[in-house]
This record gives structure tokens, sequence and C-alpha cells, in this order.
């Protein structure tokens, strides 16, 4: 432990299906290897809770249960009489129980860090209670939920609760998780824990989670309520925003956003990879959307979520952006990476706080916005690009144009990564079809172009699109796809949305790539492919040439004739597969994700290490490369 700061109190909430009791016994024995002293105090409720089951309380539409008391939601009508002296002597009787395990705590601890763990809190009785916000009795629960350091919360899904516990008898399970989530959002401390996951991930979540509070110095007196992170011992705190989440719920993969609904891409790949190696140097949270807001641990890295999903895929960015700067103001941080994000792509953050922030370019796309739009959201980004002292752009040409926007900035290319494969030689030159991965997005990505030059080339080889999009550009593909459809076997495929694993088996079966984008910031499907030996057919596009020399084959930008011809020669000859094959994938193996975002944690420490006068950006022109 780097810092002792006396006994914490540490509360297991939940419903009683969800397994409280064996997760406050794997968290004890996690803690007691790391030299944690730890102090259990059981506890269903009061003695009255353990001999006579709590009376439902007073049930909502739906829900089952007798009418026996006053409405619990009025603020008027407090509820029965007996309910209410029940909840203050439950209140009572906790608040001894966790003053006479802090107490064993102090005692047996001997200097070393001691933490109280419960498996019922101040946000249980509440639930149990329902009293009225405003009521003596919630007032007491609250009091008591201040004492504590932390009430980790367990969610679980309504088929895990179904029928297990009699907590279950005052509602149905989905109307018990709405009654735990609307307390938990009045109460101090509270995270919530992914409870459907198997219980030794669920267990490694909240112990590292114990662990974080363990490590963070008490607030001083000058600071808010709302917890220090900062202090002699603590680690510096990184926070990277990114409207995605690539390890969330719904990601769907394909490519990188533009403008559509919440196909993640991408930038939630990189900053995914990119937390994690940041996380064995500093404390990192990511501030990404969601449909409601909340905060979540996953490896060791806090989540936070600003709630925006139910705005819609294109309004839920603008408020993500108009959030950006009031969660900089409210998360204390030594560092923010901000992962920019369209229309406007800059959030403004460095006029929120006065740590470093570095902006990550992954998905700026304003030029072709207006193309496509006749939208001016380039004067808006010309505005923000400004304000930045250090910006990431994924390629030479980007950081050119960067460079132009904002000309006192110090702008490092740091490319895009890929998982190391080994090269297997048997299978070089070999594929069943011409493969397209990415979302759905006709006039971005190329489609019509592509149709049409695959129309010219004449291929021996089936044409096969994945990926997805709105539903809009769906039904657009789909009628380009069925217009081609003429004879008894068709030869252009669209099979949809693929997960991670239907994703590498198309890659791995694939003759060759077609990547006949209009736009594009680095490709990541690409390097994917070249990772797995195959040659990659793009447009030369500034973005893209990275790839040059790299097995790649590079025609004019949007000559039609001449992707068609290529993609014909290439799908004709294995031999020339073959050898631009074991070119893309020596290629590949200059872009692994432990080189690329370890070039990100030695920008933190030359940001974060530096004496704050030493934090002004070098002179234009000499960052480092990642390109070859």
């Amino acid at each position: 432990m780097t810092t002792s700061r006396g006994v914490l109190l540490v509360a297991v909430s939940g419903p009683e299906g969800a397994g409280r009791s064996s997760l406050l016994r794997r968290l004890t024995a996690l803690l007691g290897e790391r030299g944690v002293h730890v102090v259990t105090t059981q506890g269903h409720g009061c003695f009255l809770c353990r001999r006579f089951p709590v009376p439902p309380r007073v049930r909502e539409e739906g829900e089952p249960g007798e009418r026996w008391a006053r409405r619990a939601s009025d603020p008027v009508r407090r509820g029965s009489l007996p309910r209410r002296a029940h909840a203050f002597l439950d209140a009572a009787e906790l608040a001894v129980r966790i003053t006479a395990a802090r107490l064993t705590a102090t005692a047996r601890a001997h200097g070393r860090q001691a933490v109280v763990l419960t498996d019922r809190g101040p946000l249980d009785g509440l639930v149990r209670f329902g009293p009225p916000a405003s009521s003596a009795a919630a007032g007491a629960f609250r009091r008591l939920a201040g004492r504590y350091a932390l009430t980790l919360l367990v969610e679980t899904g309504t088929d895990t609760l179904l029928g297990r516990g009699p907590q279950v008898l005052a509602g149905s399970p989905a109307a018990l998780r709405a009654r735990y989530r609307s307390w938990s959002a009045r109460l101090p401390h509270v995270v919530h824990i992914d409870g459907a996951r198997p219980p030794s991930l669920v267990a490694a979540g909240m112990l590292e989670q114990i662990l974080d509070v363990v490590r963070t110095p008490p607030p001083r007196p000058e600071e808010d309520g709302g917890g220090a992170e900062h202090g002699a011992d603590a680690r510096q705190h990184v926070v990277l925003s990114v409207y995605d989440d690539a390890d969330g719920p719904g990601y769907r993969g394909g490519g990188a956003v533009v403008v559509g609904p919440g196909y993640r891409g991408g930038g939630a790949v990189v900053v995914g990879k990119v937390a994690r190696r940041l996380a064995e140097d500093f404390r990192v949270t990511v501030v990404t959307a969601g449909r409601r807001a909340g905060t979540e641990y996953r490896d060791g890295i806090r989540y936070v979520r600003l709630p925006v999903g139910r705005a819609g895929p294109r309004a839920g960015r603008l408020v993500f952006l108009a959030l950006l700067p009031f969660a900089a103001r409210r998360i204390r941080h030594d560092l923010w990476l901000e992962s920019f994000t369209p229309p406007f792509s800059t959030g403004l953050l460095p006029l929120a706080t006065h740590a470093p922030v570095v902006g990550i370019d992954q998905n700026r796309g304003t030029e072709t916005l207006w193309r496509r739009y006749r939208v001016p959201f380039v004067l808006a980004e010309r505005l923000g690009l400004s304000r930045y002292r250090h910006l990431v752009a994924m390629n030479a040409a980007d950081a050119s144009a960067i460079r132009r926007l904002s000309p006192r900035a110090d702008v490092q290319v740091i490319a895009n990564g890929v998982e190391p494969r080994l090269l297997d030689e048997s299978r070089l030159g070999r594929g069943q079809f011409i493969l397209f991965l990415g979302r759905i997005d006709t006039w971005a990505k190329g489609l019509d172009l592509l149709l049409d030059a695959y129309d010219r080339a004449g291929a021996p080889l089936e044409l096969l699109l994945a990926g997805s999009g709105t539903p809009a550009e769906e039904r657009r593909l789909a009628a380009l796809v069925a217009a081609r459809a003429g004879g008894p076997e068709p030869r252009i495929h669209w099979v949809g949305c693929a997960d991670e694993e239907r994703r590498r088996q198309l890659l791995r079966d694939s003759a060759f790539l077609v990547m006949p984008s209009r736009h594009e910031t680095f490709g990541l499907v690409a390097l994917e492919g070249m990772a797995y030996g195959k040659p990659v057919l793009h447009f030369d596009l500034p973005a893209l040439r990275w790839m040059r020399d790299g097995g790649d084959v590079a025609v004019p930008p949007f000559d039609v004739a001449a992707f068609g011809d290529r993609m014909g020669e290439l799908a004709r000859d294995a031999a020339l597969r073959r050898g631009l094959g074991r070119r893309s994938a020596l290629a590949a193996r200059h872009y692994t994700w432990d080189e690329m975002t370890g070039r990100y944690l030695a920008l933190a420490h030359r940001l974060l290490d530096a004496p704050a006068p030493a934090r002004r950006p070098r002179k234009r022109g000499t960052s480092w490369q990642s390109t070859r």
C-alpha cells in the first residue's frame, strides 16, 4: 500500500440475490493477500428484520403487494408509524455494528491499513423501507452513508434476481433495481459494479476500486468534499475522453465514425488500448457517453459515463461536446487526453482546465462534412484547434494540416496499432473472396465506387461487404447491391455486422482487402489486414501513404477504371498476392500496440514529469514520428 488513511468503511450493497456474502468473502481474502487487515460484519437488518420479514412497502403500479401503508413516494405522507420506527431501529443497529467493527479493526491492525467490510449498507436500508427523501428516517440513513468511504452497488439482471431473496417480495426485480439506482444517485461515494460477470472478475474490479481509495490521501482542508486526487504519495491522474467505448455494451466495430449513430470505431479502440497502457504508471479515468450517468471500473480503470445516449446519435455527440468542459471542471486531473468527436471535433477543453490537454485527431473530418452537407463545421474546428498546445495525429499528412491550423502546437504523429501475429507462409496468396470491412457509409467509404469498379474488373473472386451503419445507409447499400444482382448466382454479398471472431475469420480467409474510401484518418482495418499478410488496394489518399511500399496497391484517387483493373489483376494472380502479402505482414510489425501505446505513455511522462515552466511545447518540426 502506498498510503495509510486509518480505517476505511466499505459496504457491499445490492439485492439479496446478487451474491453479496460470497463477494465479501472473496474481497476479504484478496485484501488480506495485499497486507490489508480486514474486519467483516455480517448483517441482514436489525433483530426485528431477522425475526419478522419486512412488509412490502406501498406497491407501485404493476408490483405485487398489499396496500397496508401509505405511499412512500409522497413527501407529505410518511408511511405508517411502525414502519418508520422499524427504519430508525435498523439504522441504529447498523451504526452500532460499524462502530464496533471500526474499533476492532483499529485495535488489531497494529499500524497496517485496515478496512471494515459490511455486506449491507445504508443504501440497502433506504431501498428496504423506502422512506420519503425528506423524512427523518432517510436523513438517518444518509448520515450513516457519509461515514462510508465507499459503497459498492452490485447490479445484476432481472433474471438473476427472479425468485431469489425476500426483498423481491417488495416488488418486481426491475422495480427493485430502479429503487437501488434512484437512491444511489442521492448518496455519496456509490460505485456501480456489474454483477453479471463471473464472481472472480467482479471481486477483482471491487478490489481495484477499494485499493484506489486506499491509495488516495484524504482531502486537505482547502479542497472540496469531492475527494482529493492529488498528493505527494498518490499517482498522478490522467483522464481520457471519447464519445464511444470499445469495451462497453453495444460495441460493433468497423472503422472510425464521422457522423452517424453510435457505431464505435477506431477512436474507441485506440483510447481503450492507451488507457490500459497508461494505467501501468497513472490513475486513469475514461469519460465516455452512456444512456444514463454512472461510474464503473474495468481492469483498474474508472469509466465515467455522461448521460447523452438518449439524445440520439447526432444530438448525443453535440451534447457530449457541450458537457465535456463541465466534466473537466468536476473531475480533478493532472493531464487530459481528448479524442476528437465530430462534427466540431474539438471540445475546447483547454479553456476549462489549467492542466495540459492533448487533442487526439482520430475522427476529425470537417472538410468531408463540408463537401457532403455544406455545413461549415471547419470554422469551429479552426477556432478550437488554435487553443491546443499538444496534438496527436494519426499520419504525417494530417499532422501537416493541423500545424497549419495551430502553428504554436506541438504536433506528434502516433499511428494506430495492431496485435502482432505469426506469419503463416502457407496461407500467403490464398483466399476465397475480396473483402471490404468497415462502416457502411456509401459516400465516405466509397462503396458506390467499389461496386462500379468490381463490375469493370470481371474478377473471378466474389466480393464480400462486412459492416453496419445507419438504417438509411444500409438501405442505400442494399439497393446498390440488389441493382447488381443479375444472373442466377449473385457475386456481391453483404454479410452485415461482424463481431470480433467473425472479423478475424473474414480477414484470414480473404484474398485481399479493398479500401475505396473518399476520406480516411488512418485506416485501422487496412493495418489489421496487413497483419494477416493481405494486400490492400486503395486510392492514393495522403492519409493512407503510411502504407506505401508495405504491400499495398495504390491507384489515383477516385479513378474507378484503374481501381477495377488492379482489382482484377490481384484476383487472378496468386503469386502477386503472395509477394505483396509477405511485405504487408512485415510492414505491420512496425505498428504494434505495445510500440504505439508506449509513445502515448512517453508523451504523458514528458508532460507530467517536467516542472511546470518546462511544459511549453517544443518548436514546430521537432515532433517524433511513428512512421518508418
